[in-house]
């Protein structure tokens, strides 16, 4: 499932709320039919992998700035690596100098710092290795191009598949292939359906969607006039 709206429409509050780290001041939020408010919250959390857009950058190792997203098996380094691969981290990871035992920072004797990119892998990895049944990424891909967004996207719907996956992001170009888009406006859901059928619908995601394609458009007839 997809969340979009303009800037200040809720989309990162309501996954705040679905994610349980805000607390609803009315209503209800239920989860196969229960009032989550009812469940036992660590329960909760080890159900959720979320992922913001200002995750948290360790200064650790490479394998503990994945293994923190699931801490009871941050020694599992099998399953870290194999994490990393689907997460196109594994690469860039085993070429430095002690490979994923190099800590993640250059305030430390031997640490490395990684690319905006290439630390946004590494926070995917950390997601992918959760392994959890619910999944929040909140502009998850910001740091990386068109392409790899779009390659990246196709890769969770087959590592995640069976599972509910809730994304944000503003390119449009991904969001379409989501199974479901929601469309915020003023806190308020004011839009469902697939890409197809929101465009065909002429409201605000058309509009959304038309505006973000002519900007594109115009960038490449920019390129080819020159």
């Amino acid at each position: 499932m997809a969340l979009v709206g303009e800037n200040g429409a809720g989309k990162t509050t309501l996954a705040k709320l679905l994610a349980g780290l805000y607390r609803p001041d009315g209503g209800r939020i239920l989860w196969d039919g229960t009032n989550v408010s009812e469940c036992d919250p660590v329960s909760l959390r080890q159900s959720m992998a979320v992922l913001f857009q200002d995750f948290v950058r360790y200064q650790m190792p490479a394998k503990d700035n994945i293994g923190m997203g699931r801490v009871e098996r941050i020694d599992d380094t099998e399953a870290i690596r194999a994490a990393a691969g689907q997460a196109e981290a594994d690469a860039f990871l085993t070429r430095l100098p002690r490979g994923y035992d190099t800590i993640l920072s250059r305030m430390w004797t031997g640490g490395r710092d990684l690319s905006a990119g290439q630390w946004q892998r590494v926070a995917l990895a950390r997601a992918f290795f959760r392994n959890a049944a619910f999944i929040i990424m909140d502009e998850p891909t910001a740091a990386l191009d068109a392409r790899a967004e779009s390659l990246l996207f196709e890769k969770i719907r087959h590592v995640f598949e069976g599972r509910t996956v809730l994304f944000i992001s503003h390119r449009f170009s991904s969001v379409r292939l989501a199974d479901r888009v929601y469309v915020l406006q003023h806190g308020r859901v004011v839009e469902a359906g697939t890409h197809d059928e929101l465009v065909d619908r002429d409201r605000l995601y058309a509009n959304l969607w038309r505006l973000q394609a002519a900007a594109y458009l115009e960038t490449r007839a920019g390129r080819g006039s020159r």
